[in-house]
């Protein structure tokens, strides 16, 4: 677990079962009342708070149980004191399996996870199991328990992943051309079927990868040309309009700050 100001965090690693769908669980606690902003990802994330209050980006209150879409701004939260969250963070193509209606319907917002599964989904006894357990453990048990009970028979796009893992593998330096022919869909089918299970078309996710190759390349130290150049950007201008549509700032002064990733 680490610790960061009054701010605590364990990252878990989800059960075997869960791999294909579930990258990490994360259980986030603070003692004290705190703002923070996140960067785009590529992975829609389910956030079920245990304790205390959470206000969302345009201050209206977050649901106890959410679920938040592929975003292309920066989005902020404030928590109260006191304040306790289990999030999973699913693969790019992992949250399909929990979520019916096609992902990029959640594109840019957060929403009541009870309003999308319904109340037979079992959310009322997961908050009641989740304030009450004795420890993390207890925790991570039973969110994989009510997770396992919603994918249960669920199988990946197995034509989606493929793009998903060429996209990341080649750090989103594959122009969309040459993925489609390697998928062996035609450019509008690939697209229909990526939206659906991904949440957003395959060139905004490639823009999402390629961000967090950013955010990585700057933590472990590189300057801001080096980055830009190991990004794939053909020169330093493309890479600061890039970041500024995403972050708000251009990268020199959002570096300089202490906005979260």
């Amino acid at each position: 677990m680490s610790v960061i100001d009054d701010t605590q965090v364990l990252v878990q690693t989800p059960c075997e079962a869960l791999r294909p769908f579930v990258k990490r669980f994360l259980i986030v606690e603070s003692t004290a009342a705190h703002s923070d902003a996140h960067l785009p990802a590529p992975g829609l994330v389910a956030a079920f708070r245990f304790r205390g209050d959470c206000r969302l980006y345009d201050s209206a209150p977050a649901p106890r149980a959410a679920i938040t879409g592929l975003w292309d701004t920066l989005r902020t939260h404030e928590h109260s004191g006191d304040h306790a969250v289990f999030i999973v963070a699913f693969t790019p193509t992992g949250a399909a399996a929990l979520l019916r209606p096609p992902l990029e319907e959640f594109a840019n917002a957060t929403e009541d996870l009870e309003a999308v599964l319904g109340r037979s989904a079992g959310l009322d006894r997961l908050q009641e199991e989740l304030a009450g357990a004795a420890n993390h453990g207890q925790r991570i048990r039973f969110v994989e328990e009510f997770l396992l009970a919603q994918v249960s028979g669920a199988q990946p796009d197995p034509l989606v992943d493929s793009a998903v893992e060429l996209i990341e593998r080649t750090q989103a330096m594959m122009r969309i051309e040459e993925l489609v022919r390697r998928i062996g869909l035609s450019q509008s089918a690939l697209e229909r079927r990526f939206r659906r299970q991904v949440g957003a078309s395959p060139r905004k996710f490639a823009s999402l990868v390629r961000l967090q190759n950013v955010l990585r390349l700057r933590e472990a130290g590189a300057d801001l040309t080096t980055i830009a150049h190991a990004a794939g950007y053909c020169d330093q201008p493309h890479f600061i309009r890039d970041f500024k549509r995403f972050a708000g700032l251009a990268p020199g002064p959002f570096f300089a700050g202490s906005i979260a990733g």
